[in-house]
């Protein structure tokens, strides 16, 4: 049986982080690597932060994957359509275009349990150059004026639920 409780991960983080986001990520991804096999039966190990569209690689096939985390459950909308937010909208279909092979995982956590609540996973062979969806540049007056992220849709259908 899995441990669902990130709760040793948590304590691991720089107690300086104050961004969510930053912290809960780098928690979840930790809590991956530390007790979730690749299909293939091997260990995930994590990259070091920040590399582009990848977040982990099995030990064993050498799998790639990106892992996605929110504290709200992952569905889809009227359409069965699941949307994702995903990162820089070049980087994204470059990663695509250049045949980056990688499964991506959705993990939903409880902020407040400290527990993964679910996990999917979506595999390579579905995500292609029509699931990316450009956002909105950012305006002028803003930060990184300019900045284009993205979306990613899947067909609900082909999203795996991983059994923990």
């Amino acid at each position: 049986m899995i441990n669902k409780s990130f709760e040793p991960e948590l304590r691991k983080i720089n107690p300086e982080w104050k961004s969510n986001s930053r912290i809960f990520g780098e928690v979840i991804e930790l809590w991956v690597s530390n007790n979730l096999k690749c299909k293939c039966g091997g260990a995930y190990d994590l990259y070091k932060a920040n590399k582009k569209s990848v977040d982990a690689v099995c030990i064993e096939c050498e799998k790639t994957l990106q892992i996605k985390s929110m504290s709200k459950p992952y569905k889809p909308n009227k359409n069965n359509v699941l949307r994702i937010l995903a990162a820089e909208y070049t980087t994204t279909l470059n990663s695509i275009r250049n045949k980056q092979d990688w499964d991506l995982m959705l993990v939903h956590y409880s902020k407040e349990m400290l527990t993964i609540e679910e996990v999917h996973i979506i595999e390579s062979k579905e995500i292609n150059e029509d699931c990316v969806i450009p956002r909105k540049p950012l305006g002028p007056n803003a930060r990184r004026a300019g900045w284009q992220g993205c979306y990613l849709d899947f067909n609900w259908d082909k999203v795996e639920k991983v059994i923990i």
